[in-house]
């Protein structure tokens, strides 16, 4: 029994573009310049891939168009009623992560009378303006 059993690189569920088979000969560079892409972005779409093993078989998350333009980033719009917390559960990223990319959090106002729990012993801050 001399079966191969090919392992996805990428989540075809959460892949918002196309899915190329990788194919004898084929480097994350040549696939790369094929759909008019960077390596760094392949890297980020499927972040289990051995760039040194692909085998034929192998499926990688090729970027759409959109995701070109932004640079390796692709739009994510907010539901009604979703919080930041679930946002970044669901997309396993932290929030210093996300609003280091996305300053627009750093400005988000917080409603007036909303109480946050700060640690002991810091300074509560409270300025008069």
């Amino acid at each position: 029994m001399n079966k191969k059993i090919y392992l996805s690189m990428c989540n075809k569920n959460k892949c918002s573009g196309s899915v190329h088979v990788v194919e004898q000969g084929d480097t994350l560079y040549s696939i790369a310049q094929k759909y008019h892409t960077r390596v760094r972005i392949l890297l980020d779409l499927n972040p289990f891939v051995d760039i040194y093993h692909l085998q034929p078989g192998d499926e990688i998350c090729i970027p759409t168009d959109n995701e070109k333009e932004l640079g390796g980033f692709h739009p994510y719009i907010i539901k009604k009623k979703e919080s930041i917390g679930e946002i970044l559960e669901n997309l396993s990223i932290s929030f210093e992560e996300l609003s280091h990319i996305n300053k627009v959090l750093y400005e988000m106002e917080v409603p007036v009378g909303t109480i946050l729990l700060i640690p002991s012993g810091r300074d509560s801050g409270q300025k008069e303006k």
